[in-house]
């Protein structure tokens, strides 16, 4: 079996002019780039209009209050911390008609039973 990469594979799947492909999502490290260099982008349109998106978000959980914002990568950790609350990074993308019309980065809080959107960044939106 051949192995590969994934812009291969998607240029393969665009030789199909079946095969539409609006979006493509992936997660890779961290938003922050290394050594104070800005962000990294999270979302780049191909010149056939393909959607690239790095949904990746370094931590994902957070304990809600906590100053230092350690990860909560541990199933101890959370289970300790779920009396005071976390929050919680999702990327949720709206489709529409096969294409994409939304994409926003929220965090979510959540405190025993209760959720809450805390904040919600919007990545992409068809004007």
């Amino acid at each position: 079996m051949e192995c590969l990469d994934l812009a291969h594979a998607i240029s393969l799947l665009k030789e199909n002019d079946q095969v539409s492909i609006p979006l493509v999502v992936f997660g890779h490290m961290h938003k922050e780039l290394a050594y104070g260099n800005g962000f990294r982008k999270m979302i780049v349109v191909g010149p056939d209009n393909t959607i690239y998106l790095n949904g990746a978000i370094v931590p994902r959980v957070k304990r809600l209050n906590d100053e230092d914002k350690r990860s909560l990568d541990e199933e101890s950790a959370l289970s300790s911390s779920e009396a005071k609350g976390t929050r919680r990074a999702f990327t949720l993308v709206e489709i529409s008609e096969g294409r994409v019309a939304k994409i926003a980065e929220s965090w979510v809080s959540v405190v025993a039973d209760r959720t809450t959107l805390e904040e919600e960044h919007i990545l992409y939106e068809v004007s």
